[in-house]
């Protein structure tokens, strides 16, 4: 069983990612959490060494690093610690609880703009290992919409991808951000229903036989 960050423990997480020094540009807490997401959902996920890199610089420049080994080691382990309690969240079925900065919103007149940096760290794995993206199951499709529907605008999009973007968005609109962070962590285990379906099984066979062994309360 793996331990949940506490507060504080994402507090430092973001500290220090925040003290990587320039020019890199590391991910900050909430991005991470679409991220590690994202790569918990794999069936065939990369090394640790071939994502966690990203993570220190999203433009993958590989001497991406803090000056104290000492810090480096902590934030790696946090990190990880973040990536095992994801994962463990979604192969006992239970909601995941992102990171979602709500206080400064970049567009106050987007109600959901503190799910972009979500989304945009899932799109970010998405991209580098696409194998959600390849995957042919129609409910793993319709889920994968209802996350990346919340990344960020980019200027470049053509102006179809646009305008198919803004009838998903018509089509599928909720009342507000609670309700909307509801329907992503349930996409996101409708995902994890197909791609990890043997995982989760054997998960739920353990903790049945973890279950079994526990002695009997006296009264």
């Amino acid at each position: 069983m793996t331990r949940a960050l506490t507060l504080e423990d994402i507090d430092r997480l973001g500290e220090l990612l925040a003290s990587i020094p320039e020019p890199f540009v590391p991910m900050e807490p909430d991005m991470l959490d679409g991220y590690l997401t994202a790569i918990a959902l794999l069936r065939h996920p990369p090394r640790i060494e071939d994502w966690i890199g990203l993570v220190f610089d999203i433009e993958g420049r590989t001497r991406a690093s803090l000056a104290s080994e000492e810090m480096q080691h902590e934030l790696r382990k946090l990190v990880l610690a973040r990536g095992a309690e994801i994962e463990q969240l979604i192969l006992t079925q239970k909601p995941i609880d992102p990171i979602i900065f709500e206080d400064e919103p970049e567009n106050p007149d987007d109600p959901f703009d503190a799910l972009h940096p979500f989304a945009d760290g899932f799109a970010l794995a998405c991209s580098n290992w696409p194998e959600l993206m390849k995957n042919t199951s129609k409910a793993v499709q319709a889920a994968l919409v209802g996350v990346l529907r919340y990344e960020s605008p980019d200027e470049n999009t053509p102006d179809d991808e646009q305008e198919v973007a803004a009838s998903i968005e018509e089509d599928m609109a909720f009342a507000d951000l609670d309700e909307a962070l509801a329907d992503l962590t349930a996409c996101v285990q409708e995902i994890a229903e197909v791609t990890r379906a043997e995982d989760i099984e054997r998960m739920q066979s353990t903790t049945k036989k973890a279950a079994a062994r526990k002695p009997p309360r006296r009264r």
